[in-house]
């Protein structure tokens, strides 16, 4: 009898506390809808300003295949990218993935719409296959860029 007593109460309080106008529930949901609507525009309105004068780096490609090599062979590649973005882009870093990868690169701005390289040598003193990672750090909206090299190096024929 308690337990029923106590359902009926909150009940009670339930329909007290909540309003049942359904007009007043639909201009609460108009106002959430409205409101939504605003927060969603002033993203919206905040992403195309920050992309309007921003960098962009775009690379013909992000991955080179040496293939097979042999030991002491040049083993190097040079990685295009054009910026494409409005404003100078800015090489801020490139890290590799190991000590056996060296990448050289423009350390100059790169004006809108130029062209730049990343060029990367891989150690072929090291035998067998390989996958090294560089990643490129910028101002650019799409940074990190990663690229990746992979190939095999096989001991060198006297």
């Amino acid at each position: 009898m308690k337990k029923f007593l106590l359902l009926a109460v909150a009940a009670i309080l339930a329909v007290a506390m909540f309003p049942t106008d359904c007009a007043a529930q639909k201009k609460s949901r108009k106002e959430l809808k409205a409101e939504a609507k605003a927060a969603a525009d002033s993203v919206a309105a905040l992403e195309a300003s920050l992309k309007e004068g921003v960098a962009e780096m775009t690379f013909k490609y992000t991955d080179h295949n040496f293939g097979t090599m042999e030991q002491g062979s040049d083993v190097s590649f040079n990685f295009e990218f054009v910026n494409t973005g409005k404003n100078d882009l800015i090489i801020n870093n490139v890290a590799t993935s190991c000590g056996c990868t060296t990448p050289e690169w423009t350390h100059q701005p790169v004006p809108s719409k130029t062209r730049g390289s990343i060029k990367v040598k891989y150690d072929s003193n090291r035998i067998g296959n390989f996958s090294k990672t560089i990643t490129v750090y910028s101002n650019a909206t799409n940074s990190p860029v990663v690229l990746t090299i992979r190939g095999n190096i096989t001991v060198k024929q006297n």
